[in-house]
């Protein structure tokens, strides 16, 4: 039975650090990776010409590179530049996809979140919301309910459970918004680069 659960355990560590690692590449193929979590779509004049031999665009801040055969560009943020080198759970890729041959088209930034982050988490808010409705409801039907002091204890406990998803909660969003932050200070600097 250990070796059970120690066999997966290694195997999710293992998927996760490969959704990561995947997530983080700079071939081609991450330009379509992850979930997307969001897209802002504006009018952007993309010049192949800023960009060098390798197909990078230095930025106060980062990096773009150029993926021109799909027709995307990574921002790539460097996060000593942001004073702190600390990534959450939770990162950002952004990539700009750019309509060629045009003056000033419409251009769509999109940001995706790996997998894993995104698997975990829901799964994480489902264990413990669906933990919590379990056990009140497995609570009332043994009859803790029948007292005052057993429904006090069931409402305690709920509420114990609706903390714990709401700092939960938090903890996503305010990684989001970090990550979020990051992305977007270095995409004003590839707008302002064009």
């Amino acid at each position: 039975m250990h070796a059970a659960v120690l066999l997966g355990a290694v195997i999710v560590l293992g998927l996760i650090v490969a959704d990561w690692r995947a997530f983080s590449r700079t071939a081609p193929a991450v330009v379509t990776y992850g979930v997307a979590v969001e897209r802002r779509q504006e009018p952007l004049a993309v010049r192949r010409g800023l960009f060098d031999a390798d197909g990078l665009l230095k930025l106060p801040r980062g990096r773009a590179r150029l993926f021109p055969e799909q027709r995307a560009i990574l921002l790539e943020p460097d996060l000593k530049q942001f004073g702190v080198a600390l990534r959450t759970a939770w990162p950002l890729n952004g990539f700009v996809h750019y309509a060629e041959g045009e003056e000033s088209a419409p251009a769509t930034l999109t940001k995706r979140m790996p997998w894993s982050s995104v698997l975990l988490t829901a799964l994480w808010f489902l264990t413990v919301a669906g933990g919590t409705l379990v056990y009140v409801v497995s609570y009332a039907m043994a009859g803790g309910l029948s007292s005052a002091g057993g429904a006090f204890l069931a409402v305690a406990l709920s509420g114990l459970g609706l903390l714990v998803c709401l700092f939960g909660l938090l903890i996503v969003v305010v990684a989001y918004r970090l990550e979020n932050k990051r992305l977007m200070a270095l995409y004003e600097e590839f707008k302002a680069a064009l």
